[in-house]
């Protein structure tokens, strides 16, 4: 069943405060009204403010399933919730509570950090060990996951929207890790 996601922007990264079952169709109606709302933040590649409220629908293999986001300013947040999404009051409330919000990102904060340290345990291949041993390190599911992760993103419209507004370069070295990211999956697929 698809999930509505909503996420509070903190330090330039989205911290996930709440998760709803909903059915697709009427996941798609909200996120669609909501984006209706003449005080939704058009999403056109600006830095994401601290307070922001985001709210996604995504499937079970975490792929979106409307091509736009729902974003609100810190101001707007409640009401949002409460009009498009159903959300009662004291769950919203809690939900977006300074303490709340804080006490996650510290998790948040902290399992990024244990995972890129995994992911770099696991990318730090030793010439002294066998070569089979660095292939099965290589295809771990960890670092399969974090490869696929990058390749969503990359191709997500949000992102494509947002690289469409900065320089050439920078363009060019997305495509770059796009490409990449395919090469290492089809590589470690055949080891």
């Amino acid at each position: 069943m698809p999930l509505l996601i909503m996420q509070v922007a903190v330090n330039g990264e989205l911290v996930e405060v709440f998760e709803m079952p909903v059915d697709g169709v009427e996941g798609c109606q909200m996120l669609a009204k909501a984006n209706e709302d003449e005080r939704s933040i058009a999403r056109r590649g600006q830095d994401i403010e601290d307070g922001e409220l985001w709210v996604d629908l995504i499937d079970a293999d975490g792929e979106t399933l409307f091509d736009q986001v729902a974003c609100f300013h810190r101001a707007d947040a409640s009401d949002a919730l409460q009009v498009y999404f159903g959300m009662a009051s004291d769950v919203v409330r809690d939900c977006l509570s300074k303490s709340n919000v804080t006490s996650l990102y510290a998790r948040h904060r902290v399992a990024a950090q244990e995972y890129f340290r995994k992911v770099d345990g696991l990318v730090g291949c030793s010439t002294s060990g066998s070569r089979q041993s660095n292939r099965r390190r290589l295809g771990e599911a960890s670092v399969m996951d974090l490869v696929t992760e990058i390749r969503r993103r990359l191709g997500s419209q949000d992102t494509q929207l947002a690289l469409s507004e900065l320089p050439a370069p920078v363009q060019l070295a997305a495509t770059q890790l796009a490409e990449a990211a395919r090469l290492y999956v089809t590589t470690v697929q055949q080891l």
